[in-house]
C-alpha cells in the first residue's frame, strides 16, 4: 500500500526554498542584463545565482530540524556533486552563448541535462530517520521538477532576444527573456524545493 503521508523538515525546506528562489532570481537577472543591454557578467545576478546554488546544495544534507545537523552522507555528497556539475555546465554554457559558439552550447546543454539525475537521485533519497516519506512521492516530485526546469530552459532560449535565433543569425529576436519558459522553470524549482523539504 502506497503511504501518502509526507513529513516536512522545515529547516531544510526553508534553506532550500531560499536557495531555489535565489537561483531563479539570479538566472532572470543574468539573462535580462545580457538580452537587453549586452552585459556579459551581472555581479548581482551571479551572486544570487551561485549563492542560491550553494544554499540549495547545503540544504540537501540537512537531516534534522536545526542547522547544526548537517550530515555528510551519500545524500549530501550527491547533492553537492550534482550541484557543482550543473552549475559548471550552466556557466560554461553561458560563456559559449556570449561567444556564439553553437557547437559548444549543444555540448554543455547535454552536460547540463546529464547532471540532473545526480541531483534528482540525491533529493529523492529518503532521509535516514524514522518516518521518512515514501521515496516514490519524492521521486515523482523531483521528476516533475527536473522536466519543468529543462523544458523551461529550452523555451527560454527559444524566446530570448539573444537566444537560439541570435546564436544562429546574429540578429536580435523580437522577444524578451520573460517567456512561457520562465513559469515552467520557476515551477520546476518549486517542485524540487518541496521534494527536498520532505524527510
Amino acid at each position: 500500500m502506497w503511504d501518502c503521508m509526507v513529513i516536512i523538515n522545515s529547516c531544510r525546506g526553508l534553506v532550500g526554498l531560499i536557495g531555489t528562489m535565489s537561483i531563479v532570481a539570479g538566472a532572470v537577472k543574468i539573462d535580462r542584463d545580457y538580452d537587453n543591454h549586452g552585459i556579459y557578467s551581472s555581479a548581482v545576478g551571479m551572486l544570487l545565482f551561485f549563492g542560491g546554488w550553494s544554499l540549495f546544495a547545503f540544504s540537501i544534507g540537512l537531516l534534522h530540524n536545526n542547522l547544526s545537523s548537517l550530515v555528510f552522507d551519500l545524500k549530501a555528497a550527491l547533492g553537492i556533486i550534482g550541484s557543482l556539475l550543473t552549475a559548471t555546465a550552466i556557466t560554461l554554457s553561458q560563456i559559449a552563448l556570449y561567444q556564439r559558439n553553437v557547437k559548444a552550447m549543444r555540448v554543455y546543454f547535454l552536460l547540463f541535462t546529464a547532471s540532473w539525475p545526480v541531483i534528482a537521485y540525491a533529493i529523492a533519497l529518503p532521509s535516514s530517520v524514522l518516518g521518512a516519506t515514501n521515496p516514490l512521492i519524492k521521486a515523482s516530485l523531483v521528476g516533475m521538477g527536473v522536466v519543468f526546469i529543462i523544458w523551461g530552459k529550452l523555451f527560454l532560449m527559444a524566446n530570448r532576444k539573444r537566444g537560439a535565433a541570435f546564436l544562429l543569425t546574429g540578429n536580435l529576436a523580437p522577444a524578451d527573456a520573460y517567456s512561457p519558459g520562465l513559469p515552467l522553470y520557476t515551477a520546476g524549482w518549486f517542485f524540487l524545493a518541496f521534494a527536498n523539504a520532505l524527510l
